[in-house]
């Protein structure tokens, strides 16, 4: 299920970053996804959306491992939006998780 997303008109770059976040392999990171998504994607400019894209380029088994600490990230990839993206995992953690 997809969290309710603002009513707002989407830019091209975004509505991209919406098709590719939702629609990921592993349900865990899809979760996750849906609700960083759904509270980020209005403020995101087009920069942030492509540097975003950029980790989700990456296989969804390397981002868990990321998000969750089990192997730390490449140097090659921005531990900037990672480091956004996992502090959101935190913080947004529910009892079922």
């Amino acid at each position: 299920m997809i969290p309710e997303m603002p009513d707002i008109p989407l830019r091209p770059k975004q509505k991209v970053l919406l098709f590719r976040a939702l629609r990921r392999s592993m349900a865990e990171v899809e979760r996750i996804m849906q609700r960083f998504i759904a509270q980020e994607l209005a403020q995101m400019e087009d920069d942030a959306c492509d540097r975003f894209m950029e980790l989700l380029n990456h296989s969804d088994a390397d981002l868990l491992d990321w998000l969750t600490g089990v192997k730390p990230p490449p140097v090659f990839v921005n531990r900037t939006d990672l480091e956004h993206l996992a502090r959101f995992k935190r913080e947004q953690r529910g009892p079922a998780e």
